[in-house]
């Protein structure tokens, strides 16, 4: 997974041209909507205030992709909070990139961790056997011992309850990055926008082969030894996970909630009214409330998408 997506010379994220909206292999919510950043300009501004208003006020953010939602997020912090623009300074980071040493504000990322290499496992019996890649005349998976034992540690975390036969992603690099976030962020947020569950959620669902996905020209593909380098790789993130390394960390998590139930909280809907009684609603703008209709849809992009706010050393 790791060379399929960011091998220097054939990975996915670092040779494809365009990955996102209609040309691309899937939508993000930044680029399906510009007004995404609406909401997370309320959030930050508030948290810009819980912070005792800092100078300078870091946005650092994780993933960036094409530069949608750092572009928008600058541009509205600009027209309607000039104050706090002049104290930000914007680190964009992609992965495997070394971030800033010190940091006090918020960290922030939009569908980062779900495309971070996992471990895959099995359960066979009391024992968890990890899922290797043999590539020989045919790519094949072959079952064979735990590699780290933080695998282990990890499985006990995230999954309550473990299931004959059932494969389960362990997301090491995320524990990882968290626990490195933790040692640069002397006051601050961390908050993270990404598809993925609780282990309620999780185990309500019927998911023996793990969440492990691909997108390819806005075709689902369960199967990722096809079109390699040429198609995403996700796999769900474990919030359970995220939250309790947090606290084990000292962190304060804020109840998860899902994206729809965020933009919300955080004045999306009020925005748009605004826009229709100012009359800015043209026809390009008509064309972004159909994307808003899609990102607020019950069912939709935004409730499988969640949202967990994770306070650092600022409470």
């Amino acid at each position: 997974m790791d060379f399929c997506l960011y091998d220097p010379g054939q990975g996915y994220y670092t040779t494809q041209k365009t990955i996102f909206g209609p040309q691309g292999d899937y939508y993000t919510s930044p680029s399906t909507h510009p007004l995404f950043a609406h909401s997370l300009v309320s959030a930050f501004v508030h948290y810009f205030e819980l912070l005792a208003r800092p100078r300078p006020f870091h946005l650092v953010e994780l993933g960036v992709g094409e530069g949608f939602l750092g572009r928008d997020i600058l541009g509205r912090l600009k027209d309607g909070y000039p104050e706090l623009f002049d104290r930000v300074e914007y680190f964009p980071v992609e992965v495997g990139v070394d971030l800033p040493e010190r940091i006090q504000g918020i960290v922030f990322s939009n569908e980062l961790f779900d495309a971070l290499p996992v471990h895959r496992v099995r359960v066979r019996g009391s024992e968890v056997r990890e899922i290797y890649v043999s590539v020989g005349d045919e790519i094949s998976e072959v079952e064979g011992e735990i590699t780290d034992p933080r695998i282990l540690e990890y499985m006990t975390t995230g999954f309550k309850e473990w299931r004959e036969g059932w494969e389960y992603e362990v997301n090491l690099r995320m524990v990882e990055m968290l626990k490195d976030l933790d040692r640069r962020i002397d006051s601050g947020v961390v908050l993270t926008v990404d598809y993925g569950y609780d282990w309620g959620e999780y185990d309500s669902r019927d998911r023996p082969h793990g969440t492990l996905l691909c997108y390819h020209r806005h075709e689902v593909i369960s199967d990722p030894y096809l079109n390699l380098g040429r198609q995403d790789i996700t796999s769900h993130v474990n919030f359970e996970v995220m939250e309790q390394t947090g606290s084990q960390l000292g962190w304060k998590s804020e109840p998860l909630k899902t994206q729809r139930r965020f933009l919300l909280d955080w004045g999306l809907e009020e925005r748009l009214m605004e826009e229709e009684a100012q009359g800015l609603l043209n026809s390009e703008r008509m064309e972004e409330r159909l994307g808003l209709k899609t990102l607020l849809a019950p069912g939709g992009i935004s409730d499988t998408m969640k949202v967990l706010v994770q306070h650092v050393r600022n409470f």
